[in-house]
């Protein structure tokens, strides 16, 4: 038992210790300036819009994209792809759905 204990500990500080070691790199070399946008199109299918959407907000989330936003843009979608659509943008404050109108103004520039 006092193995496993230890095997199990040892593998956890080595997670540990990647993951100072990831945020103290992510902070030192990468700009405080930047700012990302990731554009995201999701297809037809709800089910699928879901995955393709929260995969892009973890990515988001822990990327190099941590100061930037991530836009799901409604172009058009069906009434089912848009509740999951807007179900996953409550969920990450960083992911935005927004029609190409908005993009265009509020984005882009």
């Amino acid at each position: 038992m006092n193995v496993i204990s230890a095997v199990i500990l040892v593998t956890l500080a080595v997670i540990g210790a990647a993951s100072v070691v990831r945020e103290i790199s992510l902070r030192l070399f990468v700009s405080r300036t930047e700012h990302s946008v990731l554009l995201i199109t999701p297809v037809r299918d709800g089910d699928n819009a879901e995955m393709v959407l929260r995969s892009a907000a973890e990515r988001m989330r822990w990327g190099r994209g941590r100061r930037g936003c991530a836009v799901c843009l409604d172009c058009p979608l069906d009434a089912h792809t848009r509740k999951v659509c807007e179900t996953v943008c409550r969920d990450y404050g960083f992911l935005r759905l927004m029609t190409k109108e908005e993009l265009q103004r509020d984005v882009l520039g």
